[in-house]
């Protein structure tokens, strides 16, 4: 099981060193010849055996039971900020909410929707006697 392990990351490592080789020397071949330098294939082959071989080989039981190191988040640790900070520097300040049940929002939204119609009677009713606002009738309410 660890043999063909290691016998796949040692074949896919040598296919992508490989095909990394032969893209650089395409694009070489690009270049004036001043400008070349390409990076031999033994120096390459070399590089990688000697990362395999510095490479620990698990199989999934000593990987479980090997000690887990705390990973950093991607981009790095987050900030920390000192002193004195903005409004918006703080996390979940802006809208605090407080929990409602069933019922209180069902009579916080009704209280809510007979604001609105008092306040759209108050703006319709103006409108006869020559108001600002231009509604079509029943749009409203």
């Amino acid at each position: 099981m660890i043999k063909k392990l290691i016998f796949d990351t040692a074949k896919a490592a040598f296919r992508k060193g490989f095909r990394k080789y032969k893209a650089e020397v395409r694009q070489q071949k690009k270049l004036p010849r001043h400008l070349r330098g390409v990076v031999p294939y033994d120096l390459v082959k070399s590089d990688i055996k000697r990362k395999i071989k510095s490479t620990k080989f698990m199989d999934k039981e000593t990987y479980l039971k090997a000690p887990k190191t705390k990973s950093i988040p991607k981009g790095g640790p987050r900030p920390q900020i000192f002193g004195k900070a903005y409004a918006s520097d703080k996390k979940g300040k802006s809208m605090q909410i407080p929990m409602m049940t069933k019922e209180q929002r069902k009579a916080n939204q009704e209280a809510i929707s007979q604001s609105v119609r008092k306040f759209m009677s108050e703006k319709l009713g103006r409108k006869k006697l020559g108001g600002v606002i231009k509604a079509r009738k029943g749009l409203f309410i």
